[in-house]
This record gives C-alpha cells, sequence and structure tokens, in this order.
C-alpha cells in the first residue's frame, strides 16, 4: 500500500459509515445501474487534491450496483462492496435473490480489475461506502468486502486498513496475508470483525487460502470460517455457498 494511501485512510474522506446516512424522503433507485463520478465530483476541491497520486483529474470513477426491489429506508440495507479481478464490477445474476433475501446492496468498482495498480484498488473499493451514502441509508453493522482472486487479495488489504467500516470479509480464491512481524496496526479491530476464506478442492489457490486463514488464526483472529466447496475450481461459487458466507457475517454480534 502505498504512502498517499496510507495518509488519505486517515482523512475524513473515510469517515466510518454511521447508522443513518441518507435523508430520509429520498427515494433512491433499485435494481441494476451504474453510476459515474469524476474525483472532483466525489470528492471535492481538497480531496481530489489529496488523491492526485492515485486519481487523474480526468478519471471516470464508476461503480455498478445492485439495489434490492425491496429496499427501505426504515429497514437500513447492508453493502457488499466488491473487488473483481475483471474490468465490471457487477454481481452475479445467481447471487440477485441472495441480495434480495438478505437486505443487501452491491457495490462494486468498474476498471479495478487485477491489471490496475492496487492503491488504487483498495481506494476505489474505500470509497464505495461513501458512493451509497449519497442516497441510501445503510446499516453500518453489514458494511461487508468481498473480492474473488486478485480482488480477494486486494479485498483482504481493505478489510486490515479500514476495519472500523468494513466490518465483514469474503476472500473468494485469494487472499493476502500481512507477513510474519507485520500484523496491521489496527488488529484489535480486525479481531472483533468476521472473515469467510472461501476456496475449492479444484482450486489453483487453495493451498493460498487455506495458509492465509491460518495466518490470522496464528495472529489471533478466532472470528474466521474456512469453507472448502469440492470440485469447486478457481472461480465464484453458487448461490448457496454464497448464502452461507453472509450468514456467518451476519452472526457477528452487532455494535451499537
Amino acid at each position: 500500500m502505498n504512502s498517499v494511501v496510507r495518509c488519505l485512510l486517515g482523512s475524513a474522506l473515510f469517515l466510518a459509515v454511521s447508522p443513518l446516512l441518507a435523508e430520509s424522503d429520498k427515494t433512491p433507485g433499485t435494481g441494476f445501474f451504474k453510476v459515474e463520478f469524476s474525483p472532483l465530483e466525489l470528492l471535492g476541491e481538497q480531496g481530489a487534491a489529496d488523491a492526485a497520486d492515485i486519481l487523474r483529474s480526468d478519471d471516470n470513477l464508476g461503480w455498478q450496483i445492485y439495489v434490492p426491489d425491496s429496499y427501505d429506508a426504515e429497514r437500513p440495507a447492508g453493502v457488499v462492496v466488491y473487488v473483481s479481478p475483471s474490468p465490471r464490477g457487477g454481481p452475479p445474476r445467481i447471487w440477485k435473490q441472495p441480495l434480495e433475501e438478505k437486505n443487501l446492496i452491491w457495490i462494486g468498482a468498474n476498471n479495478s480489475g487485477n491489471r490496475v495498480a492496487v492503491g488504487k484498488r483498495i481506494f476505489l473499493a474505500m470509497l464505495a461506502p461513501k458512493v451509497l451514502a449519497n442516497d441510501y441509508v445503510l446499516d453500518a453493522n453489514r458494511i461487508y468486502v468481498a473480492g474473488f482472486s486478485g480482488g480477494g487479495k486486494t479485498a483482504s488489504r481493505v478489510s486490515s486498513a479500514r476495519p472500523e467500516t468494513f466490518r465483514g470479509a469474503i476472500y473468494i480464491a485469494g487472499a493476502a496475508a500481512w507477513g510474519t512481524s507485520t500484523p496491521p496496526p489496527k488488529l484489535a479491530i480486525v479481531k472483533q470483525n468476521y472473515h469467510v476464506f472461501l476456496t475449492g478442492t479444484d482450486d489453483f489457490n487453495e493451498r493460498l487460502t487455506r495458509r492465509v486463514y491460518e495466518s490470522y488464526k496464528a495472529a489471533g483472529v478466532e472470528n474466521c470460517e474456512l469453507i472448502v466447496v469440492k470440485r469447486l475450481g478457481h472461480e465464484l461459487p453458487g448461490r448457496s455457498v454464497f448464502v452461507r458466507a453472509i450468514e456467518y457475517l451476519d452472526s457477528r454480534p452487532r455494535i451499537l
């Protein structure tokens, strides 16, 4: 993680999401759609200047979003912030129903795949709750980050850097360890959160995923679930496995 990202982590751009973030009279959209902003539009003049080493002034920052049709501002929604290995950040169609059933909004940055600098990918994932907070009422206890393959490695960096915002995480077929002597500075908060390590018996990253899971446990992070799906390769799992992962994250005690 570069020094600019470290500096921005402490800025007002990434204040923890509060339980009520939107005005009650807003009627935002539901279903699948995308939003786009320039750095100036999203961050303001000072924020855009602070992020100049990560974002160009002419960058077009875009996210794909799915909001359940049943969204209700009186029932704050959880969020899955997704880091994709590909240029598109949208959810698999087969996960639409679980998102609906679990009252979860999905948001994933576009043009944030494995070929993009990891600092920018981290930054865009951290901005995602801010993007939604302009229009939606969010449940601060259910802000989760997830990622697949290289996106899983990025998601693990996001969750350890901002554990006060991202209260749970799903690392699918990829995760990054902290190293033997450099656990994250916010390890005490990381330990309060829930983490799912998800892989398959036919996934070439199975050993890596298991190894990082063990490194979390060795660091005293007890709230970890390892899910290994039989005959699953290097791919996203089906609906039932996704539901199992979400239910584990949702089992975390709420913080008032």
